[in-house]
């Protein structure tokens, strides 16, 4: 693991940043107005904001066991958490509730049928021992089999869990989406659910405190995610909004309030066929779903007192849409709709990375292999290849750099007049009343065979008057691909370096705000201007 460490920082000493230059921006310009207030800014935001859900059994091809680590996976988390980035991980998703402990066992096994489909996954003390392999930023949620319908499959895990590594854990979530369990389970009753939940959790808290007297010392107990259901419209009601009128947090065991989204899905060919560029990269969809969908638990969860996070999430369910999902589409998608989250005030959001699960639906487009809304195939495979970076992967780095600041407050910003509010999108971020950061996206969508660009220009004079910078010199930084549908990563770059391999590939471009403090974004490219020299990193 030193090696591999060592191998880690010389990759990134070997790219020095280029000189600075302006960026040329010709044509009509649109003014950008600082806000006059800071009223419907988010909470203060922390590093650990940009988190990731793995599918539970397929953890190992993510992340590797502790003897084999995945170098890849390793490389990628590394440009994140040397950016600033302290990204949590879930091994979880629907396999999670077929998940059992054997402490006579190694590495996670799979139990599989002839169609590639996952009946079980079964871990070793080995499995979550491989935890502590991963960089001491990263933490973990320790996930609990709910679908078997056994308490002690349930306690068994958390228990090993907290054993082995404690000192990782930050909750315990009981169960993967239980809005979409088999019906007779609660007979559609929120109230029988709760009453279970909150059965189940203060029996585990009562055996987890049995182990953690020798592995916890005087830490407090484990807090839960609780809900963790989707916001499917489904019989069973048990998204947070549900659950706390029900009195789920009388006895105060919940830590935070999880819920799932998938705004598109290839489960079924007509809803596959919905799952276009052109859709994804819509910003007044995005915040349509967020306000509708989303935003009753959250705001139910901030009147009950505790933070909620998109427990897991990701642009197209059921695996993704080749030709959509592991293009260049991924990257500007998952970035504005984080930071619609963002403003929601999650306090993290969870991106699921997985694999085909064929039990998942018996319609769906997709077959068994790497899911395509995923960062990285881990593995070299068949279907997908070679083992490499997805495009969407510059898009967490643009993220990172967003979020690498701790107590980062967010607040959208209206389209300017005369742009199109679908195909814009931006945010201006504070800390404390000072803002010190801008992102720019122009979500049009521009292809090879496209007859204009679709740049945009936008003045943001009235940030540098706001700001009354000492320097005149205001730097930025671009994700770019030669177009929305490019599916090579090493054509792909944020701020000039590509990552196909987990190596970063070219050289750091700063570029500096031209005289006319006019910032030009062609369509499907973003941008991030620092107002502040001391939050660039690599500056």
């Amino acid at each position: 693991m030193a090696g591999l460490l060592v191998l880690l920082l010389s990759s990134a000493v070997a790219s020095i940043a280029l000189p600075h230059h302006d960026h040329e921006a010709r044509g009509t310009s649109v003014k950008l107005d600082v806000p006059t207030s800071l009223a419907g800014a988010s909470i203060e935001h922390s590093p650990s904001f940009s988190s990731f859900s793995i599918e539970t059994a397929f953890f190992v091809e993510f992340v590797g066991t502790a003897s084999e680590p995945n170098e890849l996976f390793f490389k990628l988390l590394s440009h994140i958490t040397e950016r600033g980035g302290r990204p949590i991980l879930r091994p979880g998703g629907i396999t999670m509730d077929s998940l059992i402990f054997d402490p006579a066992g190694g590495d996670l096994e799979r139990t599989m049928g002839p169609n590639g489909e996952v009946y079980r996954s079964t871990v070793g003390p080995a499995y979550f021992e491989s935890w502590a392999t991963l960089p001491e930023e990263v933490s973990f949620i320790s996930t609990l089999n709910f679908g078997n319908n056994s308490l002690q499959i349930a306690a068994d895990l958390a228990t090993a869990s907290v054993k082995y590594q404690a000192g990782r854990i930050q909750f315990l979530e009981l169960g993967n989406e239980p809005n979409n369990y088999p019906n007779d389970r609660w007979k559609n009753s929120t109230q029988a659910y709760v009453d279970q939940w909150k059965n189940w959790t203060a029996s585990i808290d009562q055996a987890v405190a049995e182990v953690s007297v020798v592995s916890r010392g005087s830490q407090e107990t484990l807090r839960w995610w609780a809900s963790s259901a989707t916001t499917d419209n489904t019989p069973l009601k048990v998204r947070p909004v549900d659950l706390i009128e029900k009195g789920i947090d009388s006895e105060q065991q919940v830590g935070q309030f999880s819920i799932h989204s998938y705004v598109y899905n290839t489960c079924n060919p007509s809803d596959a066929a919905k799952a276009t560029v052109e859709n994804l990269l819509n910003h007044t969809q995005i915040i349509s779903f967020a306000e509708e969908e989303v935003a009753p638990s959250a705001r139910a969860a901030a009147g009950d007192g505790k933070p909620w996070v998109m427990g897991e999430f990701n642009s197209i369910a059921c695996s993704g849409k080749p030709g959509v999902s592991d293009t260049f589409t991924q990257a500007l998608w998952m970035i504005d709709t984080q930071l619609a989250y963002a403003v929601l005030n999650a306090t993290a959001v969870f991106q699921h990375q997985g694999a085909t699960l064929v039990l998942q639906s018996d319609k769906q487009t997709n077959t068994p292999g790497f899911s395509t809304y995923s960062f990285v195939y881990p593995r070299d495979s068949d279907k997908h290849g070679e083992a490499r970076a997805n495009p969407s992967y510059a898009g967490l780095l643009f993220l990172t750099e967003v979020f690498s600041q701790p107590k980062t407050r967010i607040l959208p910003l209206e389209a300017p007049a005369g742009l199109d509010p679908d195909r814009f999108s931006g945010y201006v971020m504070y800390q404390g009343d000072e803002p010190t950061k801008l992102v720019l996206l122009n979500l049009e969508p521009y292809y090879l065979n496209s007859t204009t660009d679709f740049s945009i220009n936008v003045d943001i004079s009235s940030y540098i008057e706001e700001t009354k910078l000492s320097s005149p010199r205001v730097n930025m930084k671009r994700l770019t691909a030669p177009s929305i549908d490019e599916t090579d990563s090493n054509k792909v770059t944020w701020a000039g370096q590509s990552f196909k391999n987990g190596d970063s590939t070219g050289y750091v471009e700063i570029e500096q705000l031209s005289t006319d403090n006019i910032v030009k974004v062609r369509g499907s490219e973003g941008v991030i201007v620092f107002l502040r020299e001391d939050s660039v990193y690599r500056l």
